[in-house]
Parts: structure tokens; sequence; C-alpha cells
């Protein structure tokens, strides 16, 4: 029997994310302002609020839109599809040339986009094209730097849509350079031309380790914590291992990857803040 595929309806934009996950990208974009600027005055919250909205309209839902969507479950039928749909056919081409296999492929892949691909993929490459269009439109505004860092976030999140063969769910590193690490970089560089690469490495690890309900999950504090004793902030160091300690606590549950992400979400948002407010 012939396996059918219901379309997903995954919203990109207002989508669930795991408790208070929406707001890592916001809380590391006001941590990476924070520990550039050191104070914020009006013409700093004007750029910081346009950041903010840069991540919370665009990044995000770009990023949901291109990991979070199974590409693998559609094009897998791809690669055994044979019906064809009618197209004009092309001129001048003999039945036997190169130019006859194009159409004859042109006219598979007319029939498998209105057969699966319209109803399941439409969504998520409409979402993909309008967040990239906002991305760019917001960053102009910010600069050149804003403008790298947006494209370099597009590539990043089509990087781990290859990475992870289409099958909707990105991994932690990955997830943590883009809701984390990128984020950071992006408040940092609002008031300079260079990247600060130190606080937003000390962020992807403390992200990526720590969003792994398991024996990695010590990682991330301790390395974030070895950043900020680097760093010369020993109290700050200790108050991150201390707002760490729920979570590490949860391990011994066994709990399920999501629930364990929704319970430490607002742990890693606290601590966010406390590095941007000690660098």
């Amino acid at each position: 029997m012939e396996e059918t595929v219901a379309a997903e309806r995954t919203n990109p934009w207002i989508g669930p994310w795991e408790g208070g996950w929406f707001l890592i990208p916001l809380a590391a974009v006001v941590g990476g302002a924070c520990s550039v600027a050191g104070h914020l005055d009006q013409g700093n919250l004007a750029q910081l609020a346009l950041a903010s909205a840069l991540v919370l309209i665009a990044w995000a839902p770009l990023w949901r839109a291109l990991t979070y969507t199974r590409w693998s479950v559609y094009l897998r039928r791809w690669r055994h599809w044979e019906r064809r749909a009618p197209l004009p056919k092309l001129p001048f081409v003999q039945s036997n040339a190169p130019g006859a296999a194009l159409s004859r492929a042109l006219e598979q892949a007319h029939a498998w986009w209105q057969a699966e691909g319209s109803a399941a993929l439409t969504a998520p490459l409409g979402s993909t094209l309008l967040a990239l269009i906002a991305g760019i439109l917001l960053s102009l505004p910010l600069g050149r730097t804003t403008l790298l860092l947006t494209l370099i976030y597009f590539a990043w999140a089509q990087l781990m849509a290859l990475w992870g063969e289409g099958v909707g769910r990105p991994g932690t590193l990955g997830e943590a350079v883009a809701l984390g690490g990128l984020p950071w970089l992006l408040g940092a560089t609002l008031n300079q031309g260079t990247l600060p690469l130190g606080g937003s490495l000390a962020i992807i690890a403390l992200l990526g380790f720590y969003a792994i309900p398991g024996l990695p999950a010590l990682l991330g504090p301790l390395l974030a914590a070895g950043y900020l004793l680097w760093q010369g902030e020993a109290l700050a160091t200790g108050a991150l291992l201390l707002l760490s300690l729920p979570g590490l606590l949860l391990l011994s549950q066994r709990l399920p990857e999501t629930h364990y992400r929704r319970a430490i979400a607002i742990w890693l948002v606290a601590m966010l803040l406390l590095m941007g407010w000690v660098l």
C-alpha cells in the first residue's frame, strides 16, 4: 500500500517554544548589549529595541521554518515519484535528447508539487522567505555587521537543516548557536564593529550542553562559570552555578527532553541576563 503523508501545519511565527524558550534569543540580545555598553542611553535603547524585533520577528521564525519542518518526509516520496503533470514542451527538443529528460523531470516535479509539495511546504517556504525579507529590512538601519549576521544566521539555519537530514529537530549545539550565540553577538556589536567571540562561545556552551537532559548538562554551567572566573567575576561565577542548580537537580528525575527543556528555560534566561550584566 502506498504511504500517505499528512501535511504539517507548523506555524513558525507563533508556534510553541517549549515554555520560555522563545525568550532565550531576546535575553541573549539584551545580555550581549549590556556586556559591551555597560549602561544603555536613549540611542542604545532604540538600537536594542530594533535588534530585539529582528531576532523575534525574523531570526526565530526563520530558524523554526527551516529546521522544524520535516523536509525528509516529503522529499523521500520525491525519490520514487513517477507521475507527471503536463507542461509546455521545450522548443526544438527531440525525444532522445538531454532536453527531453529535463522536460520529463520538470513534469514529474510539477506533478509532485501539485500532489504533495504544495500543501505541505508552501507554508514553511513562504515563512522562510518572509522572515528573510523582514530580517534584511530590519538589519539595514543597524548597519553592515547586523546585515552580515542576518545572512550568517540564514546560512546556519540551512546548514543545520541539511546536517539533521531534514527530520524536523535541530541538534542542541546547533540550536545554541542560533538562539544564543548569534543573538549575543548581535547585541554585542550594536555599539562597535568588532565581533566579541569569547562571550558568544560561552553562551553557546551554556545553552548547548545545559539543554541536554543527561550528564553533558553539567558541562554547560561549568564552562560558562569558568569563563566568568577567567574574566575576574568570582561572585557572578557562584551566582551562575546557583542558578543552574535547579535544572541539574532535575537530571535525577529522568524527565523527557521536552519537559526538561521547559523546566530549565527560565533559569537559562536568568543566567544569560546575569552574564550580560557582569561582563
